[in-house]
């Protein structure tokens, strides 16, 4: 503390002790002030007395309660403090002056004044206005809270597919970034007498405050929300030309939760319609600002592209479980047909060779070969009807990836084929590993190399099945030295009961090909053929290198 002689209180001192103060007093720009033991002021500068709004002068002598009524026990604690344990210390003092009519702060050091023996006679203050500061890390911490709510809303709102619980999480932040009492999202709904609006979440506020009134109608306050005119922010919603003009009401039904300050923004999707609106009301008037405006608008923004995404999700989700039913009942339908229509060809079948035994000493040359010809149509619609239940059931297997080696898997292919005397068959080094399912691959390969065998049309046909890898996929081809496709056909080979030769010359359903490239497309890949006429043929596919759960369960 500062030591001042020549007074008996150590306050005064000489008069070029005083001289110095007042000098150093009226040169800073902070409030300065010397209080003695009765609490008067004995001196001060010019910029505690503006901070005080009161001449410089009239403090002289007085008490700081006579001075400062309203904000004496803010002050007159820590004075005793400094006097009664002659510790210096800082303290942060709020309250009201003269010089304004808004709370402000100021941060005060307060230090004890002795005199010569060491007693303290006084406390000397210094008086620093930190109203701005504190204004300002206000602001900030509100920004703070701000970016923080609308980035957990933002990662909510990404991650959510559940529409109610997206819609609820949106208007919990927007009634709290607005500073609403109470805020609701009502959805754009249509009925046959024209617009009607259904409420679905609220927030701030239970909904039973909602429950006993009908939905709002197509009033002038409503009608530019939920046509996608644009914001209405209104300081008075009850002094709006609009409100009020529509009857029964005229204005807010009895009962209603009091609005003064109104705000309702648009919530409009990616085609440009109407989804709903967000509403927010508060009893005071004047409560929403710009910048609240700016936020909820990004946030409806935001909201609408979620709600889109779930829309979409919501669809397709019934699309997939309406598909699914669709292939249970497709599998249904091809069991119960195959088996009732092999029974009776089974009979016909049965019955020609009775028929032909019967006849045995009768029957002409002509007679059997008919008979003959008779049971291998029903063997070729027998293989018919199998290859359609196995065109229906391609792709839409759902086994669980496993480690695949693809040399392994072409030789146990080879093994369920018949092949002619004098083929060759030459599968490539460098076969890959796959992680995929197993059983889809095998009738890929089962088809594409059985038909280069049986279609080859010459004694020494020759295979060859070779692989490269492509990034996330492999690239396989069956190639053969049979007689070619004509480029016009090279699209018509994979029709659905094609095929390029007489069935009496080759037998074949025409379904084989069909079957592979329903499978390969099931796993995202594609199929087609290179070939020229004369010149042999060669069938490409590709197949995922590495295949999930979820890939392999979408069919």
């Amino acid at each position: 503390g500062a030591l001042l002689e020549d007074d008996p209180h150590g306050l005064h001192g000489s008069h070029a002790d005083c001289a110095l103060l007042d000098a150093f007093f009226q040169a800073t720009s902070a409030g300065l002030a010397v209080i003695d033991r009765d609490l008067r002021v004995v001196r001060l500068n010019q910029a505690l007395a503006d901070i005080n709004g009161i001449p410089l002068e009239a403090h002289l002598g007085k008490t700081i309660p006579e001075l400062l009524p309203a904000m004496g026990d803010a002050i007159v604690a820590p004075l005793r403090r400094a006097l009664e344990t002659g510790e210096a210390f800082t303290a942060e003092v709020t309250g009201w002056t003269r010089a304004s009519d808004q709370p402000r702060a100021w941060l005060v050091n307060y230090a004890p004044v002795r005199s010569k023996d060491g007693n303290v006679v006084g406390v000397g203050t210094v008086v620093l206005d930190i109203t701005e500061r504190k204004r300002t890390e206000v602001r900030l911490q509100e920004e703070g809270e701000t970016l923080e709510l609308l980035n957990r809303t933002g990662k909510q709102l990404a991650a959510e597919l559940d529409l109610e619980k997206l819609v609820q999480a949106v208007t919990d932040a927007a009634t709290r970034l607005s500073g609403a009492q109470f805020g609701a999202f009502f959805y754009n709904v249509t009925n046959a007498e024209g617009k009607s609006y259904t409420l679905y979440t609220i927030s701030g506020v239970s909904r039973d405050h909602f429950s006993g009134f009908p939905m709002p109608r197509n009033t002038h306050v409503f009608a530019p929300t939920f046509n996608g005119e644009g914001v209405v922010r209104l300081d008075d919603v009850t002094r709006d030309p609009r409100y009020g003009n529509n009857p029964p009401h005229k204005g807010m039904p009895e009962g209603h939760l009091p609005v003064v300050s109104y705000l309702a923004v648009p919530v409009i999707s990616r085609s440009g319609g109407v989804i709903g609106g967000l509403f927010f009301g508060h009893p005071a008037p004047g409560v929403f600002t710009e910048r609240a405006e700016k936020l909820v608008v990004g946030l409806a923004g935001q909201a609408a592209i979620a709600m889109d995404n779930a829309h979409l999700f919501r669809r397709a989700q019934h699309l997939i479980q309406a598909l699914e039913r669709s292939n249970q009942e497709l599998d249904r339908f091809a069991y119960v047909a195959s088996h009732d229509l092999k029974a009776p060809l089974r009979a016909i079948a049965n019955l020609s060779q009775w028929i032909e035994d019967d006849l045995i000493d009768k029957a002409t040359p002509e007679t059997r070969q008919h008979m003959e010809l008779l049971r291998s149509r029903v063997l070729r619609l027998e293989s018919l009807i199998d290859g359609i239940l196995r065109y229906s059931r391609a792709g839409r297997a759902r086994d669980k990836p496993q480690t695949v080696a693809v040399r392994k898997l072409i030789h146990e292919v080879l093994a369920l084929l018949t092949i002619p005397e004098g083929a060759s068959i030459e599968i490539a080094a460098g076969m890959p590993t796959l992680f995929t399912e197993r059983v889809p691959l095998e009738q890929v390969f089962l088809n594409l190399i059985g038909n280069a065998l049986k279609y080859a049309g010459r004694p020494d046909a020759r295979v060859e099945v070779r692989g490269r890898e492509l990034g996330d996929v492999w690239e396989f081809s069956v190639k053969d030295n049979g007689p070619g496709i004509a480029p016009q056909y090279h699209q018509k080979v994979w029709e659905i009961f094609q095929t390029l030769n007489p069935r009496d010359n080759i037998e074949g359903t025409g379904i084989g090909l069909s079957i592979v490239q329903k499978i390969v497309l099931s796993k995202g890949g594609h199929a087609w053929v290179e070939s020229e006429k004369g010149a042999g043929a060669t069938f490409f596919f590709t197949w995922p290198r590495l295949e999930t759960d979820a890939t392999s369960s979408v069919r």
